[in-house]
């Protein structure tokens, strides 16, 4: 990988994709989506024999003669409905080898090397950060980043952007180094914001910036900024705001809050500055944080295994009111139960379309689930023909915030084992809940029910945090930048319960906008009433 990355880079940053090029290139994909399916199904699925999708395909009885069929009668969205009807979906869990799958009377069980794109040659290897359990290894070509790059110097233009300097806040950098560099707009700066950098990454890093300074595009190498310092970043967004040159950093949406925030307090205006928000759910109440410090907000939908599933509305209807980029996913809903006996959602599943896509994704789970639509749209995305909108987008396999993520399978075991073991009590007498407070930042409220008597309240936290970060450096990582951003909180009051009594590990309930911290139930109401008595969410 390293030598083909030295050999194909001078290639990749001299020729800078544009906008003009971007809405071409979309145009022409999105005329032969069933066409592309069909041949990267050929290639990776029927001509994969490990491929889980084939084993999923042939138990639906589905060749690829009828596959074909399927796509020329139906298209391909009601096509792969069809084929999620009959059992061909992977969920979150079996995309991620933690559970079977099984369709009717029979189970499959797979490892997520198998899903790995058998057509790609890779430059380098991502991992999907934050997630405990084994890493996700994610192998990336350089031509992934000329497929991202396409959908984002369209989103640029939509938003006004596409001439601005860039810079990073975030410890996976190395991606969007690559991606702003094609787009001949190599980052100004990169900023990681929790230590230690993970070694491998780091010495990947300088090799790229000296490959860069000797191709005479520099490439910047990580540099520390704490998280806890949101107003450092400020104070450097300020000086170089003074250059005269917009400035766009990516980063997770929780932090662009707190820069926002800390600008605000110390009076340094952000006009000029955009923020390319990943990781978390955008909400109004972030939106209104940001644009309170002069700033703006382009929202960007994405998952490591995918790539960039989608950037924010030129001219939004809500705050992550998102185009999805059809050209390169199919995007269908199933409906599905959280946990046993959790609410119904319309879980998102993913197909890819691109030949240099990472993973091979045939309706696969991304853990979300939100609102979809089609209208057509005055800015630049949807002038390319991108009528497909997403939003209100939440998680209900994973809890994430400050960009770190945490499964729900690996969250249970804390939970229903490891706290009452240690505190006392039972699995139903703790919960997590995700809140968003008033200063727009999304934390986890740790419940304890009051029947536990007195507990040492930091204690309780900090062994949440202790087990989440204690089997690999990336669980390390992710706990310590929970930790740094206090996103954790203890509440002493009954776990909710759903309209049946049963407390779920953890539910999907927010906190209402300006409500003070723990003063909700599923109602929105402070309650010290017994779970069962709750209403369903």
């Amino acid at each position: 990988m390293l030598a083909r990355l030295s050999i194909d880079l001078p290639r990749f940053v001299s020729n800078p994709t544009t906008a003009a090029g971007a809405i071409t290139a979309i145009r022409r994909r999105l005329e032969s989506r069933e066409a592309v399916f069909f041949r990267l199904a050929e290639r990776a699925i029927y001509g994969h024999p490990r491929s889980p999708y084939l084993r999923l395909l042939r138990a639906a009885g589905c060749e690829l003669g009828d596959l074909a069929g399927l796509l020329a009668s139906d298209g391909l969205e009601r096509a792969l409905s069809r084929l999620a009807a009959a059992g061909v979906y992977v969920t979150f869990d079996e995309f991620k080898g933690r559970s079977p799958a099984v369709r009717g009377s029979q189970r499959f069980t797979f490892v997520e090397p198998e899903f790995d794109n058998p057509c790609l040659s890779p430059h380098f290897e991502v991992r999907s950060g934050g997630t405990r359990g084994p890493a996700t290894a994610v192998r990336v070509s350089l031509r992934v980043i000329d497929d991202l790059a396409v959908g984002t110097a369209l989103a640029l233009e939509a938003h006004g952007f596409s001439r601005s300097d860039h810079a990073i806040w975030l410890t996976a950098g190395l991606t969007p180094t690559l991606l702003y560099a094609r787009l001949g707009r190599a980052p100004v700066a990169w900023f990681y914001a929790v230590k230690p950098l993970p070694l491998r990454l780091r010495a990947g890093a300088r090799y790229l910036a000296i490959l860069g300074r000797l191709l005479g595009s520099p490439l910047p190498t990580p540099r520390f900024l704490d998280l806890r310092d949101p107003g450092g970043m400020a104070a450097w967004l300020a000086g170089r705001l003074r250059t005269g040159t917009p400035i766009c950093v990516t980063t997770y949406a929780s932090s662009a809050v707190r820069i926002c925030a800390a600008a605000s307090q110390r009076g340094i205006p952000l006009e000029g500055v955009c923020f390319i928000t990943l990781g978390e759910p955008f909400t109004e109440a972030k939106q209104r944080i940001i644009e309170r410090a002069g700033a703006r907000a382009l929202v960007r939908y994405a998952f490591t295994e995918a790539g960039i599933i989608g950037y924010g509305c030129g001219h939004p209807r809500g705050p992550d009111d998102t185009h999805l980029f059809s050209d390169g996913y199919g995007l269908v809903r199933r409906t599905r139960t959280v946990g046993d006996a959790g609410p119904s959602i319309p879980a998102f599943l993913f197909t890819s379309l691109l030949g240099a896509a990472p993973k091979i994704l045939l309706n696969v789970e991304s853990g979300d689930y939100g609102d979809v639509d089609h209208h057509a749209c005055e800015c630049a995305l949807g002038a390319a023909g991108l009528t497909t909108h997403v939003s209100r987008i939440r998680s209900f396999e994973k809890l994430s915030s400050e960009g770190m993520t945490f499964v729900q399978t690996d969250l249970v075991r804390v939970l229903e084992e490891v706290l009452p073991a240690r505190f006392g009590g039972t699995g139903a007498d703790y919960q997590l809940v995700e809140a968003e407070g008033a200063d727009g930042i999304l934390r986890l409220r740790l419940i304890a029910s009051p029947g536990l008597g007195q507990l040492d309240e930091a204690q309780v936290r900090e062994t949440l945090l202790e087990e989440l970060g204690k089997d690999d450096s990336f669980g390390r990582l992710g706990a310590d930048t929970w930790r740094r951003a206090e996103t954790v909180e203890v509440s002493r009051r009954w776990p909710v319960a759903t309209g049946a009594g049963k407390v779920l590990p953890f539910h999907l309930l927010k906190a209402q906008d300006g409500e003070a911290a723990g003063s909700w139930t599923s109602s929105g109401r402070a309650s010290t009433t017994p779970p069962e008595r709750a209403r369903t969410p």
